[in-house]
C-alpha cells in the first residue's frame, strides 16, 4: 500500500527537480554551479555589492568574497569602487559572462512559459498565491518545533 505524499514533500520534490534543471542548464551554458547564483543575481542587479548577493543567497559575505575573487580571476566579473563610498565595491558581469547569463535567462524563461502552458495562467496564479500563503504561515505561525 502506498502512502499519500504530503504537500510539503511534494513542494520540496518539485523544488529539487527545478534546481536540478537550472543547474544542468547553467552547466550547459558554461556557468559553474558555484558561480550560478552570483552571475544570475548580477545579471538582474548590475552593480550590486557583495552584501546584496550574500543577503539574496542567504550565505555569508565571506563566502561571496571568496567566490568573487575566483570569478574575477577567471574573467566572469569585474569590480569597481563605488563612487559614493570608496570603501565599497560594485560588481559587474564581463561581456563573456553577460552573454552566458542572457542565454541561461532565455532558457529558464522558456521553461517557465512551458510550465505556465502546462497548468494554465489562472492555475499558476492560484498556486503562487497559495504558496505565498503557506510561506507566510511557516514564517509567522510556526515559530517553534
Amino acid at each position: 500500500m502506498s502512502h499519500p505524499i504530503s504537500l510539503m514533500r511534494s513542494v520540496g520534490k518539485t523544488r529539487r527537480a527545478w534546481q536540478q534543471y537550472v543547474r544542468a542548464c547553467a552547466l550547459a551554458a558554461g556557468i559553474p554551479d558555484s558561480y550560478r547564483t552570483v552571475i544570475m543575481y548580477l545579471y538582474h542587479h548590475p552593480g550590486a555589492g557583495q552584501r546584496d548577493i550574500a543577503e539574496y543567497a542567504e550565505i555569508t559575505t565571506s563566502a561571496v568574497n571568496q567566490a568573487v575573487k575566483s570569478m574575477q580571476a577567471e574573467g566572469y566579473l569585474c569590480k569597481e569602487t563605488d563612487p559614493s563610498d570608496k570603501r565599497s565595491s560594485r560588481l559587474y558581469l564581463t561581456d563573456r559572462s553577460l552573454a552566458i547569463a542572457e542565454k541561461l535567462h532565455e532558457q529558464l524563461a522558456a521553461a517557465d512559459q512551458g510550465i505556465t502552458a502546462l497548468i494554465g495562467a489562472k492555475r499558476e496564479a492560484e498556486m503562487i498565491a497559495l504558496l505565498e500563503k503557506v510561506a507566510d504561515y511557516i514564517r509567522k505561525d510556526m515559530t517553534s518545533c
